[in-house]
C-alpha cells in the first residue's frame, strides 16, 4: 500500500477518505481520478487530460519565459513586485537581433498567462538569491491553485551550476547563486560518471529547494565541429564518454526530483565551418562521412533514452540529402530520397520513426525556442497554424519559448490538428508534473531555500570538481606545483574577451591571497615567475555572422598573443588557457615552462591545483587539441577530431600528442 504522501495547498482544498488526504485540484468536493495519488502517473495524466478544452491543452502545450515584476529583463519593471503582470511584446528576436516577421508575444503577465492562456510551463531566466526564487516561484503555483483544475506550473531553466565571472544567456543563467562546478567540458575531464551524477544530484537538490522542476540540459551533442560556438556545453567529442556523462546527469537529476529534456536530437555539432543554425546561414546538416550519424552522434541521445529521459529537444537544422548515407533504408523518405529537407522539429522521420520508433523514446519532444517564429527551416512558407500542425504531425508535443498559444489554437478551429492529437501530446506532458509530484505538493519551504544552496559537503565537492578537472598538459620545466609559501616575485597577467577587466582583477586578488610571501611585480623582467591567464571565446551571438569565417586561433577570440609569447620568453611562464573550444596552440605552447587547460573554474580553485592540493590537477581531455586549422577543415564535420587519425592531434614541443585522453599528474 502506498504512504501518504506530502501535501501543501494555499487555497486549503483537501479531502479526507478513509483516513487519507488528498488534494482537491477542481474544488467539487469529489476525488477525481487526476487527483488520486495512488494512481500512477500514467493514469492521472490520461484522465487530466481527458477533462481539458481544447484551449487549455493549447495552453500546456507552449513554454515560455517568464519573470517576476521587478526582473532586469522587463523594459518597467516594479520594485517590490513578486508577480509581473505585464504582456511583453517584442519586434526583435531577443536572442539573434533579427526580426519578427510581426510583434512576438516573449512573456505573459501571470494571471492572463494562467487563466487566459492556461500555460503551466514556464522558463525561468533570472538569476534571483534563493529566497527570492522560492517566493516566486510559490506566487505563481498560488494563481496555478486558482485555476479550474489546479494544475500546477512547472519551471523549467537552463543550466545554473557551473562557474562563470557573469550569467551567460542560455547556458549558465545564474552566476555565484548555485554550487559552481566546471563546465560540461570540465566534468568530462574528470573521466568519472560517478562524479558527474553526484554534481547531477548536488544539483537537483537546490532546484527543487527553489521550486525549479525541469533543466534545459544536458547537451548530449558531440562536438564534432572545433569552430562551434557551444562546443563549451557539451561533455566533449567522444560518444562513449559523452554517453556515460549525459546518463549520470539524467539518472542524477531525474532521481533527484528534476526532469531532463536532453538536447539537441538527432546531435548538433555537424556544424557547417561552425556556424549554428539559430542563423540562417548555419541552418544546414550535412553528413560528408557514411554513417557518422549512428556512429558518433546517435550514442548519447540513446544512454539518455534508455536511463528514461522525461524529454528530448530537437535541434533547429535541417539535414541535406547531399549527405552521405546515414539512415536505414526503411528511413528513407522515397527510394531516391534520404531527408525530407526541413528542421529537425518538423521532420517526421527523425522523430516520429528514429527517436520514438529506433530509440524507443517514450517521453515528450521540447522543440528548441524559436522554431515557429523565427526559425522554421525548410517551412518559411506555410503559416503559423500550419507550422504548429507541421511539428505535432512529426511528433512534438512542446514549443519552447512561447507565451502565446493562439496560433495553435487557430490550428485547431481549422482542422489541421485534431483534439486527438493534442490529448495525446497533454498526456506525455501531463506525467512529468505527475512523476515530480507537484500535483499533490507543488510549493517549496522559503524559510529553507538559502541554507538548501549553502550545504558545505555540495560547496567542497564542486571545488574539489574543479580542481580535479585542471588538466595538466605540459610540466617539463618543472614549474609545478607551485609553492604556495614561496618569497618569489610573481607577474600576473590575463588576456581575453569578456568582463576580462574582471577577470584579471580576480586572478591577481588570488595570487596575493594564496601567495602570502610572494611579491605581485610589474613587469615579467622582475619576476621570478608568470602566471598568466589567457581567456579566448567564441560567442554565438556576438561572433556568428555571415559571410565571416569561424576561428579557433586564439589570436582571433580576445587573445594578446603576441604578448602571452613575450611573457613566456622573458620569464618562466605557468600558461592557464580556459578552454571552450580545442585551439590551435602552436604559438602560445612551445614558450611555456608549463601549460594546463582549465574548463571555466575560479581562480583561487585553480591555484589551488597547481600548488597541488589534493593531489592537483587530475583532467584527461575529452576531445583532441588540432595540430592545425587544415586538419579540421579538411577532415568530414561529423567526425569527432579523436576519430581523425595520428596526424590530427597537435604535438607539443616535447614530442607528446594532445589527443582525447592526454593529462599528466604532478607526480
Amino acid at each position: 500500500m502506498q504512504q501518504q504522501p506530502h501535501l501543501s495547498s494555499r487555497l486549503d482544498n483537501y479531502l479526507e477518505i478513509d483516513g487519507l488526504r488528498f488534494r482537491d485540484l477542481d474544488r467539487d468536493g469529489q476525488l477525481s481520478p487526476y487527483e488520486d495519488w495512488r494512481l500512477s502517473p500514467e493514469e492521472r495524466a490520461r484522465d487530466l487530460a481527458a477533462r481539458m478544452t481544447p484551449e487549455e491543452k493549447a495552453g500546456l502545450m507552449v513554454i515560455g519565459s517568464h519573470y517576476p515584476g521587478f526582473s532586469e529583463f522587463l523594459p518597467h519593471k516594479r520594485n517590490g513586485q513578486l508577480l509581473n503582470e505585464q504582456d511583453l511584446w517584442q519586434d526583435k528576436n531577443p536572442m539573434t537581433g533579427q526580426d519578427y516577421p510581426e510583434p512576438f508575444l516573449q512573456t505573459s503577465g501571470t494571471e492572463a498567462a494562467i487563466h487566459e492562456r492556461h500555460q503551466r510551463f514556464f522558463i525561468a531566466r533570472d538569476n534571483l538569491d534563493p529566497r527570492e526564487m522560492a517566493e516566486w516561484t510559490n506566487a505563481v503555483q498560488e494563481v496555478a491553485e486558482r485555476s479550474r483544475l489546479g494544475i500546477p506550473a512547472v519551471f523549467a531553466s537552463n543550466p545554473r551550476n557551473h562557474y562563470a565571472l557573469v550569467p551567460v544567456f542560455g547556458s549558465s543563467d545564474s552566476a555565484g547563486i548555485f554550487s559552481d562546478f566546471p563546465s560540461e567540458l570540465g566534468l568530462a575531464a574528470l573521466g568519472d560518471a560517478a562524479r558527474v551524477e553526484e554534481f547531477s544530484r548536488i544539483a537537483a537538490s537546490e532546484w527543487r529547494a527553489v521550486g525549479l522542476h525541469k533543466v534545459y540540459g544536458y547537451m548530449a551533442d558531440i562536438a564534432s565541429e572545433p569552430r562551434w560556438s557551444r562546443f563549451a556545453n557539451t561533455f566533449g567529442e567522444d560518444p562513449q564518454l559523452a554517453a556515460a556523462c549525459v546518463r549520470a546527469t539524467v539518472v542524477g537529476f531525474q532521481e533527484g526530483g528534476v526532469a531532463c529534456t536532453v538536447k539537441h536530437f538527432p546531435g548538433g555539432g555537424v556544424r557547417e565551418d561552425g556556424h549554428d543554425p539559430h542563423f540562417s546561414w548555419g541552418q544546414s546538416n550535412e553528413y560528408p562521412t557514411e554513417g557518422a550519424l549512428a556512429t558518433y552522434h546517435l550514442p548519447p541521445f540513446a544512454a539518455a533514452v534508455d536511463a528514461g529521459v522525461s524529454a528530448i529537444m530537437p535541434y533547429y537544422a535541417k539535414p541535406l540529402n547531399t549527405s552521405a548515407d546515414q539512415l536505414e533504408p526503411q528511413r528513407w523518405v522515397s527510394e531516391n530520397q534520404q531527408f525530407e529537407e526541413v528542421a529537425f522539429a518538423y521532420n517526421k522521420a527523425i522523430i516520429t520513426d528514429l527517436l520514438r520508433g529506433d530509440l524507443g523514446h517514450t517521453g515528450y519532444v521540447n522543440s528548441d525556442s524559436g522554431v515557429i517564429d523565427a526559425m522554421p527551416w525548410g517551412v518559411e512558407d506555410l503559416s503559423k497554424p500550419e507550422r504548429f500542425a507541421r511539428a505535432i504531425a512529426a511528433g512534438v508535443d512542446i514549443f519552447s519559448d512561447m507565451a502565446d498559444p493562439s496560433e495553435l489554437v487557430a490550428a485547431y478551429e481549422q482542422g489541421l490538428v485534431t483534439d486527438e492529437q493534442l490529448t495525446t501530446a497533454c498526456e506525455r506532458l501531463l506525467r512529468e508534473p505527475f512523476e515530480l509530484g507537484l500535483f499533490d505538493s507543488p510549493y517549496v519551504d522559503e524559510s529553507a531555500a538559502d541554507a538548501a544552496l549553502r550545504v558545505t559537503s555540495h560547496l567542497a565537492a564542486a571545488e574539489r570538481a574543479q580542481r580535479d578537472s585542471v588538466t595538466l598538459l605540459r610540466n617539463s620545466d618543472g614549474v609545478l606545483p607551485l609553492d604556495l609559501d614561496s618569497n618569489m616575485k610573481v607577474f600576473v597577467y590575463t588576456t581575453g574577451r569578456t568582463k576580462i577587466e574582471l577577470a584579471a582583477e580576480r586572478v591577481r586578488e588570488q595570487v596575493e591571497v594564496l601567495l602570502p610571501y610572494a611579491t605581485v611585480v610589474d613587469t615579467p623582467e622582475e619576476a621570478d615567475l608568470a602566471f598568466v591567464v589567457a581567456r579566448p571565446e567564441i560567442n554565438l551571438f556576438e561572433d556568428d555572422k555571415e559571410g565571416v569565417s569561424l576561428s579557433v586561433d586564439p589570436r582571433d577570440n580576445g587573445v594578446d598573443v603576441d604578448r602571452v609569447v613575450e611573457i613566456e620568453k622573458a620569464v618562466p611562464t605557468v600558461l592557464a588557457l580556459n578552454v571552450t573550444n580545442p585551439w590551435l596552440l602552436a604559438e602560445l605552447e612551445p614558450h611555456a615552462a608549463a601549460l594546463v587547460a582549465t574548463f571555466e573554474i575560479s581562480p583561487d580553485q585553480l591555484l589551488r591545483s597547481l600548488a597541488g592540493v589534493d593531489g592537483g590537477p587530475k583532467g584527461k581531455l575529452p576531445f583532441a587539441f588540432p595540430r592545425s586549422a587544415e586538419v579540421f577543415e579538411n577532415s568530414g564535420r561529423d567526425v569527432p577530431g579523436a576519430f581523425c587519425g595520428e596526424d590530427y592531434p597537435y604535438v607539443d614541443r616535447d614530442g607528446v600528442a594532445y589527443g582525447f585522453g592526454h593529462g599528466l599528474r604532478l607526480s
